[in-house]
């Protein structure tokens, strides 16, 4: 999207799944403001999807991803088939079993805020 004079750029709408206060923190501070508007919610937020239009969504999974799990991403998925999600966590994709067929993008921790960026700037690039 260029930035003409006069011409204000619509923000893109990041849903965050994060409840960590520090990571929450760290996200806020690399997706600029100007650029994302970003909404942090749990996952119980997923009963009203109806109320969210993300362009993109973001899952922080810290829990070791288990058959049970797959319901997480796949929830995700049903509310917003054709928005991306992106997931980050500690643990490597290969433990993600059948979840990985929701998942459009895995960003490994720790990971390098560089790569984080062009990442969720690739989820966009069709636009």
């Amino acid at each position: 999207m260029a930035y003409l004079p006069g011409f204000i750029a619509e923000k893109r709408k990041l849903l965050i799944f994060e409840d960590e206060d520090s990571m929450q923190t760290i996200l806020s501070a690399a997706l600029l403001p100007e650029k994302y508007e970003l909404t942090f919610v749990s996952t119980e937020t997923l009963s009203k999807p109806q109320f969210l239009n993300p362009d993109l969504v973001l899952l922080d999974h810290v829990l070791a991803p288990m058959p049970d799990h797959e319901s997480l991403c796949q929830k995700i998925k049903l509310f917003y088939p054709s928005i991306p999600l992106i997931v980050i966590s500690a643990y490597p994709l290969h433990k993600f079993g059948d979840c990985q067929k929701h998942i459009d993008l895995f960003i490994a921790k720790p990971f390098d805020l560089s790569y984080f960026l062009d990442g969720v700037e690739s989820c966009f690039v069709a636009d």
